[in-house]
């Protein structure tokens, strides 16, 4: 999501996350999908962006365990020296009956 103001602090940022991994997480149990790889998007205010992403060896089985990773990859970025402008949350490496069937390799938000 695009922010009406930049986020310069891990704080903000983190409560910024957190509605994103619960849609990325509530989409996914909706369909039973399962993914390994989390990857954070972060673009700052002068639109440079930047990626950061985590496989697992297993799926992410909790809310809670996709937002570990996602803060994780979070803390990664910080300290920061220009406004966060964008946050986005990928889940990819995807497995599960609505996975397979409809042939989708991430899960973008």
């Amino acid at each position: 999501d695009t922010f009406v103001n930049d986020l310069f602090d891990l704080e903000s940022a983190r409560r910024e996350l957190a509605p994103l991994v619960r849609k990325v997480w509530r989409y996914c149990a909706e369909r039973s999908i399962h993914g390994r790889t989390v990857t954070l998007k972060v673009k700052f205010a002068d639109f440079q962006q930047i990626t950061r992403s985590r496989t697992i060896g297993g799926v992410i089985e909790t809310e809670t365990d996709l937002a570990t990773v996602s803060g994780t990859l979070l803390e990664q970025v910080f300290p920061v020296t220009k406004g966060i402008r964008l946050l986005g949350v990928t889940l990819s490496n995807l497995s599960g009956t609505r996975a397979e069937a409809d042939g989708q390799m991430s899960l973008t938000i």
